[in-house]
């Protein structure tokens, strides 16, 4: 398309060149003392320029909107290994990412993917059909920046917390959970619509957000492959009718002293989980639910080790009692890790995490006082870092179970990345919130190929 586009340029270009060259002979009367051949070389010199100009400053344009943009399209397939073994996904997806600055202080950024499921892919939810499309827009932004202050308006992601696999501070944002076996947290996240300001001072950094109205995690859906329901569809959902403000917002300050950063955050938020409760044995509710959290973040470079934690009060989260009522407790969640880089091709993390329910008691049921996570990762750069290979273990209890996930990725050249992953729940207790998930022992690969 680029160069039927230039071809038609250059004939364009030679039309108008040849009229006006036709023009300057025969169109024009020469003044006194000058002889047609100069005013010829001198019209048809000053037009070339000129045009010649006008398709450069055209070029260099479109040049400038295509170097904003990066294409990524990539195909997965994932296979359960465990019996009944069947494929889990067959699918196409299509990312389109633009960052572009306009009037040096605007600038828009937007990072959207389109899925293409195909035959046997588990979020085809009609057996019949072949093929089904999905969206989802990860950011679509506009950003202004002055002096020291930098707003953005549009569907972000906003990021507090230090923990690269537990959600502590992290709050804020929506997750998506309709691909439950993953570890990746970059992966699970969804933006939704939002004012952010970041203001940079001496003092610190100020870092502001509203959300005018709150969405939620995606679940599994009916029809889908992870789809469980504990009442095996022997009772309806329904929204709870609700009435008030459903906006949430929240303020970070954080400063950096040499080698270390500490921040401090407050926010209101409803919940990303709907609350459930029991109207009666056929009905469940899911209502909209505000809590209140105040948070501390911290990290610490000492050589090699990278020191980081995070811990959270959270005021009147929901939880339910043995009658499927809502039940308001304050929770307690932190989290400590370290990472160990001894050069620039090895990391070792690991990372503790609690989840601690105040004044718990046994009304409350499916949850225990102390939900509590330990996990072990490691990553290997090789082959000049185009080949990364990496493990991650993760014990959850008291409900006990392990989940471990082998990962590779090698860059074939500067376009094509391929990846494989091995993922192996191991779930015995029934009380696990990994239990429906213990035969989901699968590989998956992937190949990316990047614009």
């Amino acid at each position: 398309m680029k160069n039927c586009s230039n071809f038609t340029n250059d004939v364009v270009y030679s039309i108008i060149i040849s009229f006006i060259s036709v023009s300057c002979i025969y169109g024009q009367i020469p003044v006194e003392n000058d002889t047609i051949e100069d005013i010829e070389d001198f019209d048809i010199i000053d037009m070339e320029s000129t045009l010649v100009e006008e398709k450069k400053d055209s070029i260099s344009w479109v040049s400038d909107v295509f170097s904003a943009m990066r294409l990524g399209i990539q195909y997965g397939f994932t296979y359960k290994a465990e019996k009944p073994d069947k494929i889990m996904n067959n699918r196409f997806s299509f990312r389109l990412e633009y960052s572009k600055s306009f009037l040096e202080y605007l600038s828009v950024h937007i990072d959207t993917k389109m899925f293409t499921f195909l035959k046997n892919d588990h979020r085809i939810r009609d057996e019949e059909d072949i093929v089904a499309l999905e969206g989802r827009t990860r950011e679509a932004y506009l950003q202004t920046s002055f002096n020291k202050t930098s707003i953005k308006a549009g569907i972000q992601i906003v990021v507090w917390g230090e923990s690269d696999y537990a959600i502590v501070t992290n709050e804020i944002g929506r997750l998506d959970y309709r691909e439950p076996l993953s570890l990746n947290m970059d992966d699970l996240r969804i933006g939704q619509p939002m004012l952010t300001i970041d203001q940079y001072s001496s003092f610190g950094y100020w870092s502001a957000f509203f959300v005018p109205y709150s969405e939620f995690n995606e679940q599994p859906r009916k029809g889908t492959g992870y789809y469980y329901d504990p009442f095996d569809g022997k009772v309806e959902y329904l929204k709870e009718k609700q009435k008030g403000n459903f906006s949430e917002y929240g303020l970070r300050w954080r400063k950096t002293f040499g080698k270390s950063d500490i921040s401090i955050m407050a926010a209101s938020l409803i919940d990303n989980q709907y609350a459930l409760r029991m109207v009666n044995p056929d009905l469940i509710t899911k209502s909209k639910q505000r809590f209140f959290m105040t948070g501390v973040t911290f990290n610490r470079a000492i050589n090699n080790l990278l020191v980081k934690g995070e811990v959270a009060i959270k005021s009147e989260k929901a939880y339910n009692d043995a009658s499927f009522q809502i039940v308001k407790k304050n929770a307690l969640d932190a989290s400590l890790g370290v990472d160990y880089s001894p050069n620039s091709t090895f990391t070792l993390s690991i990372e503790a995490v609690n989840y601690h329910i105040m004044d718990w008691s046994d009304q409350i049921q499916g949850i225990p006082r102390n939900n509590y996570i330990a996990l072990l990762a490691l990553s290997k750069q090789l082959m000049k870092n185009n080949l990364s290979l990496s493990w991650a273990s993760m014990y959850n209890g008291p409900y006990t179970n392990f989940f471990n996930v082998l990962s590779a990725s090698y860059n074939w050249n500067d376009h094509i990345t391929l990846n494989f992953d091995a993922l192996i729940p191991i779930v015995d207790d029934a009380r696990s919130g990994f239990y429906p998930y213990r035969d989901q022992k699968q590989v998956a690969f992937r190949v990316l190929y990047q614009l």
